[in-house]
């Protein structure tokens, strides 16, 4: 029996190896029926459940793995994790805590607590544990970097010695030295160094970008190559046809990043109703990639499964992961989903949730491109080259013209600066297009304790809504000359 338990052990510890994870997990199932089973296999389940994107299995795997190992510091982290998915913020603190009291020196956990505390606007303890990080690890320029995000006297001309010096004689890993580069891109931003900065975040990008190369390289390849030349081709098989998600009325936030979608989102579900907020679970994105992994290349094959997709698949993958996330069918059928390259999907979206709307987030447009170049938006590999951002840009104003003609009462832009400067007027119309009764209390979302966000704007709405500062990147026009002929939108006053 122990050698029958040992052989599938292997089995499937080789199958979850080889990325078979659906084959791997129907394995390590039957394992668990077995008393003797190793209670490590719970912990392998729900690193098979969290790939094939199912949070809830996940979940339900992982505590009964802490509960036969309750110390296990990087168990008690990754539940931690979980519960901040699920914005149960009391279980996650408590869990986080726990782990770091297991392994008081357990640099993950620290950072994960001091990201958890900014998220949700406790920023004494927040600094309080980057500042224990930093204590463990005095070089670690990610930490620098989040720390000065909340603490404006944190970066001095000793620190700035400390990176430069660190930066010259030491190897650090790639994202640790694009941290560094970020800061002192930063700290020639203070100083109004323009040309100074803009070279430093050249540095910081190209770090950035080198520290997942490969995966990088097809991410852009995908986003820049591929999609935008057949969105409006997009298909489904009308042979597999038969799987509808209809009771489902999803808020799909939509945009370019730095464009005030955070603020969008915290005020739509700051009123009366309470609203399930899932943030950017990319959920859309991974169902089609996942389910036509050719598309991810440049392959022709990947081509044609894009204009012929598998819908049953899909929505099966889509409605498992959502039900996972508290979304379900008769209850909480009204979430907000703030993945913003889900403009690409409109239409698919729209044939899987026919009631789905979309908040379209903008700014003006030549402020957004250095917003987004001066922001560490490790996800987003489009955003580590300018020229990459420029085209990006350009196919997502071509993009939403064209889904804005197709459906149009399906699609509301907000404007940041109008939202700015007609805040109750603009925000009554988002909740009108939204069918939301709307009340006071969605302007006043910096007052909520409940309110998190993982956003590079989660300090941003701890506050009310600030100035729209206009000319704050008018001396940067200077480096948008030489696309002035290329990109039309670019605005030249």
């Amino acid at each position: 029996m122990i050698n029958n338990l040992d052989e599938d052990t292997n089995k499937a510890l080789d199958l979850f190896n080889k990325k078979k994870y659906i084959e791997a997990k129907s394995i390590f199932l039957n394992l668990i029926k077995n008393p003797k089973v190793n209670k490590k296999i719970y912990f392998i389940l729900y690193e098979t459940f969290i790939k094939l994107n199912d949070a809830k299995n996940a979940k339900k795997y992982l505590v009964k793995f802490v509960e036969l190992d309750s110390e296990n510091y990087i168990a008690l982290n990754k539940l931690a994790n979980l519960y901040v998915l699920e914005r149960q913020i009391e279980k996650a603190e408590k869990l986080y805590l726990k782990a770091i009291e297991s392994k008081n020196d357990y640099l993950t956990a620290i950072i994960n607590l001091a990201l958890f505390y900014q998220g949700v606007g406790n920023i004494e303890n927040a600094k309080k544990f980057y500042y224990r990080a930093i204590d463990l690890s005095p070089k670690n320029f990610a930490v620098f970097y989040n720390l000065s995000k909340i603490d404006k006297d944190f970066i001095n001309s000793e620190k700035i010695e400390l990176i430069e010096k660190t930066l010259q004689n030491e190897k650090l890993n790639s994202l640790n030295t694009a941290s560094g580069y970020f800061l002192l891109a930063e700290n020639h931003k203070k100083k109004n160094q323009i040309i100074d900065e803009m070279k430093k975040l050249e540095i910081a990008h190209k770090y950035t970008f080198e520290a997942n190369l490969n995966s990088n390289k097809k991410s852009v390849h995908y986003w820049i190559n591929i999609i935008p030349k057949i969105y409006d081709k997009l298909n489904f098989n009308l042979k597999k046809n038969n799987f509808e998600i209809k009771n489902l009325s999803p808020i799909f936030i939509v945009g370019l990043p730095r464009s005030g979608s955070t603020i969008l989102e915290s005020i739509i579900s700051s009123g009366e109703e309470k609203i399930l907020n899932l943030g950017e679970t990319g959920l859309i994105n991974w169902s089609i990639i996942s389910t036509h992994k050719e598309m991810f290349t440049d392959s022709k094959k990947g081509e044609e499964q894009l204009l012929s997709l598998d819908k049953n698949l899909i929505c099966k993958k889509l409605s498992r992961a959502f039900e996972s996330l508290g979304v379900s069918n008769t209850k909480n059928n009204l979430f907000i989903e703030k993945s913003l390259e889900n403009f690409f999907y409109i239409e698919l979206i729209l044939k899987i949730f026919p009631k789905a709307k979309f908040i379209n987030s903008v700014r003006n447009m030549n402020d957004n491109l250095f917003a987004i170049y001066q922001q560490f938006l490790v996800k987003n590999p489009w955003t580590h080259s300018f020229e990459n951002i420029l085209n990006y840009v350009n196919n997502y104003l071509k993009i939403m013209i064209f889904f804005k003609k197709k459906f149009p009462d399906k699609i509301f832009s907000v404007n940041l600066e109008e939202l700015i400067n007609n805040k109750e007027e603009i925000s009554k119309k988002l909740y009108n297009f939204c069918e939301l009764e709307w009340s006071n209390k969605a302007l006043e979302f910096y007052k909520r304790k409940d309110l998190f966000s993982s956003t590079a704007s989660n300090v941003q709405i701890r506050s009310n809504l600030y100035k729209y500062d206009k000319e704050k990147y008018s001396d940067y026009k200077i480096f948008l000359k030489n696309f002035l002929d290329q990109y039309k939108w670019i605005e030249k006053d």
